[in-house]
């Protein structure tokens, strides 16, 4: 009689994603934006250092469009391929280098050379500032490799669709495809994620404390260079990968973009990891994260083949 063995996926929560949760650390938003800034590149340096050598990826700075970008060179580029990486940290944190765990990783499984711009940071330069230099980067980039991909976490998730809404409404060069990990499309932040209060490293007051930092009190929400999840949608649209998890603070908007792309007749992709919160790809050491960047990679892969 043949034993049926579970196939190696993830099915519940890693033991070790489940550690790490427990022990996530708190951010305290009393401090001055600098001073957070500060602790969270602290935070990640041990990342990231890892992930350059596990990863054997180079690091050097460019200036594109008139924005400073690092770039990430894989070990073994493949045909010219090239991503832009948009990184998050709701539009007030966060830095090229700080995503490395993310974007070196994807260089290594994809061969693509990465291009991370240095998008400028509210409140110091609130909307629409990121997003300008994030289009400009992004068109430059396309301008040059028509075949190039998209990809953004949280807020640069959002950054990377309100600029390809920018590039459709001109009929401006679009990328091949676009992955987006926990993107935050909807700063009104409306579902039922956001009030479940589930995720260990992304809450409402953080939420509420980013807007204000990027916006003024009274802006509508509603536009699709603020929210893009309100922005238009059809068959022609390149085709999309989300990834999220059951305990993502911004699950609900993930859920509704993939439900208006496959409405819409767009090729859309929902990737919903269990036990799992916002951004987990962020963190190297657990086995949920490589396994998404992989499926992420694969994603990319795909398009890439076909440029």
């Amino acid at each position: 009689m043949t034993k049926n063995h579970p196939s190696p996926t993830f099915a519940l929560i890693s033991p070790e994603a489940e550690a790490f949760a427990a022990d996530a650390p708190k951010r305290d938003l009393s401090q001055p934006v600098d001073d957070i800034r500060a602790m969270s590149r602290k935070e990640s340096e041990q990342g990231c250092a890892f992930m350059i050598e596990k990863t054997r990826v180079s690091l050097s700075e460019q200036t594109i469009a008139g924005v400073q970008c690092t770039v990430i060179a894989p070990p073994e580029p493949r045909g010219g391929r090239k991503l832009v990486y948009l990184f998050g940290g709701g539009f007030t944190l966060g830095s090229p280098f700080e995503d490395l765990p993310i974007s070196a990783s994807l260089a290594a499984k994809t061969g693509a050379v990465v291009i991370a711009p240095h998008y400028p940071l509210a409140p110091e330069h609130p909307y629409p500032a990121a997003l300008d230099a994030c289009t400009a980067v992004i068109s430059s980039v396309l301008a040059e490799t028509p075949g190039a991909c998209l990809c953004g976490e949280s807020a640069g998730g959002n950054l990377a669709l309100a600029a390809l809404h920018r590039l459709r409404a001109t009929r401006g060069p679009q990328p091949k495809a676009l992955a987006m990990l926990s993107p935050f499309v909807d700063l009104l932040n409306p579902g039922d994620s956001g009030r479940a209060g589930q995720d260990p490293f992304l809450n409402q007051p953080e939420i509420e404390f980013f807007r204000s930092c990027y916006l003024p009190q009274d802006t509508d929400l509603t536009q699709s260079g603020i929210s893009p999840i309100y922005g238009p949608f059809d068959a022609d649209f390149p085709p999309v990968f989300l990834t999220s998890g059951t305990r993502d603070h911004l699950l609900s908007g993930c859920v509704r973009l993939d439900h208006l792309l496959r409405r819409a007749g767009a090729d859309s992709t929902l990737r919903i990891w269990e036990g799992m919160w916002h951004v987990f790809e962020f963190y190297p050491n657990i086995p949920e994260a490589d396994a998404s960047l992989t499926e992420i990679a694969g994603f990319l892969n795909r398009h890439f083949a076909r440029a």
